[in-house]
């Protein structure tokens, strides 16, 4: 009777010591989410814009008619570009999907060039073709994501986000040599609206200042037609957008509360923790 009795002890003890041992491992929270920090909060996020171009060249047919014939290579160079962003955020109170929500508007600076050569083909004569040219967009964009946090180590983060973005052009510089009819050259719209995909990697600094170096590219457009996963044509060759940005992530804390800092022990208060009590005084 008394054996059976020790072992459910033992085994309750165990399991009361696992249990703590599991608690302890439970990383903290990137956003406190007892009370101390506000739902509604904020960022900016200063960045470069670069517009990759496609990784080979190949020759292509961009004219026929009757018996004229245009063929050319074509060589798309990126270029950098600048970009800003600021917003504000909403964190959800049970973070199992989504961490937090955000909606941004931005300026963004699309940069790139074009280089072609090719041959133009008219019943028995050819004659080579030549050109050159660069493009610049101004663009206003709102945007609107979706974020998950995969922690990596305390106050260290992965963060996913997909989203949206709405691209208002407010100006633009097109120069080229080239022949636009016999080259097909085409652009984006006045209104760009795509799908996009975001990662970066995140680190908690302070108690209300979370930095997130990340790396944006679109991966469906709406508007115009998709040409490939979100790129987007120039002149004769399509590009990829990408954004390189870090966000400056600022949480707010409750009026009587204080969003809790991140905790950096140095090898000594590891080891110990010491308590001052002072001595009792008698007169």
């Amino acid at each position: 009777m008394f054996r059976p009795f020790l072992l459910l002890v033992l085994l309750l003890l165990t399991t009361d010591a696992a249990a703590q041992r599991l608690m302890q491992r439970k990383r903290p929270d990137i956003i406190p989410l007892e009370g101390q920090a506000k739902r509604i909060g904020w960022f900016i996020a200063p960045g470069l814009s670069y517009t990759l171009p496609p990784f080979s060249d190949e020759e292509q047919e961009r004219f026929r008619s009757g018996d004229t014939v245009h063929t050319a290579t074509y060589d798309p160079k990126g270029r950098i570009g600048f970009y800003v962003e600021g917003g504000l955020t909403w964190f959800t109170r049970d973070p199992v999907v989504v961490d937090y929500f955000d909606a941004g508007l931005a300026y963004k600076n699309l940069r790139g060039s074009e280089s072609f050569a090719g041959s133009l083909l008219r019943g028995d004569s050819s004659a080579a073709t030549a050109g050159e040219g660069t493009f610049a967009e101004r663009l206003l964009t709102f945007s609107v994501n979706a974020n998950k946090f995969i922690q990596t180590a305390n106050y260290q983060f992965v963060q996913l986000s997909l989203g949206a973005n709405l691209d208002y052009r407010l100006g633009s510089d097109y120069e080229h040599t080239g022949d636009p009819l016999l080259n097909d050259h085409d652009f984006p719209p006045d209104l760009i609206g795509q799908l996009h995909f975001k990662v970066g990697y995140g680190f908690k600094l302070t108690g209300r200042l979370i930095v997130i170096p990340t790396i944006e590219t679109p991966v469906f457009s709406v508007v115009p037609e998709d040409q490939g996963f979100g790129r987007l044509q120039w002149f004769s060759s399509t590009y990829r957008p990408l954004l390189f940005s870090v966000r400056f992530l600022f949480l707010r804390a409750r009026d009587g509360f204080d969003c809790p800092p991140p905790i950096r022990h140095n090898e000594f208060e590891k080891g110990r923790t010491k308590q001052y009590k002072p001595d009792s005084y008698h007169p």
